[in-house]
């Protein structure tokens, strides 16, 4: 079995659509609508979808609720946490986790809509 697809709620499809393809390496394949559903595409295949709430839904997601990406060595968490910065977001900085026995050098961000987004990599 292989995860297809998620839906992302949130009330900026554009803003968060370019925040997905100009640094996550996600292509948009439509935008629906006027900016409410957006499909954007990762390089493996997997459909992410961006929608706008249902009219008088909220659009918020319970604490703790992330989309996170794996990258192959800290150096690149470190990089692209950089790059978010650069870009004018103001991501969380970098930390050394130990969760669960699993070592992992991660930061936090959140991208437009509140969404928030997790990079990670395993430390060796």
């Amino acid at each position: 079995m292989k995860l297809n697809h998620l839906n992302l709620i949130t009330s900026e499809v554009a803003a968060l659509a370019g925040f997905f393809t100009s640094h996550f390496g996600f292509e948009l394949v439509a935008m629906r609508g006027k900016d409410a559903f957006a499909i954007l595409r990762g390089a493996d295949g997997f459909a992410l979808n961006l929608m706008t709430p249902g009219k008088g839904k909220p659009s918020a997601y319970p604490d703790g609720s992330h989309v996170g990406f794996f990258v192959g060595s800290p150096e690149l968490v470190h990089a692209k946490q950089a790059e978010l910065t650069e870009a004018g977001f103001a991501p969380g900085e970098v930390e050394d986790l130990t969760r669960g026995g699993f070592k992992s050098t991660t930061f936090y961000c959140h991208a437009p809509g509140r969404i928030l987004v997790e990079v990670g990599s395993a430390q060796a």
